[in-house]
C-alpha cells in the first residue's frame, strides 16, 4: 500500500495538493473548476479504524424501527428510506440486524441481489424517475446498507456518481409526495 501513498505524493504540485483531475470537466460536475481545489492526502491508515459503530449510535436500526421509514422485511434483510430526501426517490437495502455485508452468508448474498433488484424496479417505475443509481459506501454506521437513489427524470445534469453531491445541495421534494411514492414502493416489494 506504500506504493500506492508514494505514487499520489509524486503527483501532487507545488502547493501540496494533487491535480483535479478530469471530473471537472464532466457536464454533470456540480461545482466550477475555478477556485476548486483537492484536499492534502491524509496519512496512511494501517490498521484502518473499525466501521462498526454502537447499535444505539445508528440510524438504520432507528429506521428499522420506524413503520413510516420500513418499506419492506426479508428474512435478513430489509428496506428503509431516509426521512427526507430532495430526489425523486430514496431507498436503502440494509441488513436487518446491526452487521456489515462481510458478515452475511450465501443465503444473505442471494437475498440481497434479489432484493436490490426488486428495489430498483420499484424506484424505477415511479412516476418521473429518470434512473436509478445503486450505490453502497458503509464507512463508519456499522450498519451495511445499499443505497437506491432516483435520479428525476429530465434532470441530465444529476446523471453519474454526483447525484449524492447534488441531492444534498437540493431541496428537499414535500413530504406528502415522498410519502405517496413510499406507499407504492412499499406496495411492489409486499
Amino acid at each position: 500500500m506504500g506504493d500506492f501513498l508514494d505514487r499520489a505524493g509524486a503527483a501532487v504540485g507545488d502547493d501540496g495538493r494533487l491535480p483535479l483531475g478530469s471530473m471537472p470537466g464532466w457536464d454533470v460536475f456540480p461545482f466550477e473548476r475555478e477556485g476548486l481545489r483537492a484536499r492534502a492526502l491524509t496519512e496512511y491508515a494501517d490498521p484502518e479504524p473499525d466501521r462498526r459503530k454502537a447499535r444505539d449510535d445508528c440510524r438504520t436500526c432507528s429506521a428499522l424501527e420506524d413503520a413510516a421509514q420500513l418499506l419492506h422485511t426479508g428474512d435478513r434483510l430489509a428496506v428503509v428510506r431516509p426521512a427526507a430526501t430532495s430526489l425523486p426517490f430514496v431507498a436503502n437495502v440494509v441488513t436487518r440486524e446491526h452487521v456489515l455485508i462481510d458478515d452475511l452468508d450465501d443465503d444473505g448474498h442471494v437475498e440481497l441481489g434479489r432484493l436490490v433488484a426488486r428495489t430498483y424496479a420499484a424506484v424505477q417505475a415511479l412516476d418521473g424517475v429518470g434512473n436509478v443509481h445503486i450505490t453502497k459506501w458503509e464507512n463508519g454506521s456499522g450498519h451495511f446498507s445499499m443505497n437506491v437513489m432516483a435520479r428525476p427524470r429530465g434532470v441530465l445534469q444529476l446523471r453519474g456518481s454526483n447525484l449524492p453531491v447534488w441531492a444534498d445541495m437540493l431541496p428537499d421534494i414535500p413530504q406528502d409526495e415522498y410519502d405517496e411514492r413510499a406507499r407504492a414502493v412499499r406496495a411492489a416489494l409486499s
